[in-house]
């Protein structure tokens, strides 16, 4: 399952997006998700994925404007904490 699939299945469970909406350049806010509702998606992208959200400042969460930029985020939390070879890491 790709990024962008687990996304999509963690959006239709928590916010009843059809995946169909949930497209690399839907903005969040057009899919009606704010800073609380990201915040609540990373919660929930750390179970997932198994990675630690650092605590960033707000300006660093406010570059979240798109489902793809949420995409790349998530790929370089997982890229930086199971880089690939480590035991454990995701193939």
């Amino acid at each position: 399952m790709t990024t962008l699939e687990t996304l999509q299945s963690v959006l239709k469970a928590n916010y009843d997006l059809e995946p169909e909406a949930v497209r690399p350049n839907a903005q969040l806010e057009d899919l009606e998700l704010d800073s609380l509702a990201v915040v609540e998606i990373l919660f929930a992208v750390e179970e997932r994925f198994k990675v630690i959200v650092p605590q960033e400042p707000a300006v660093q969460q406010t570059s979240l404007r798109t489902v793809g930029d949420l995409v790349a985020y998530i790929d370089r939390l997982v890229a930086e904490q199971h880089p690939v070879g480590e035991p454990g890491a995701p193939v």
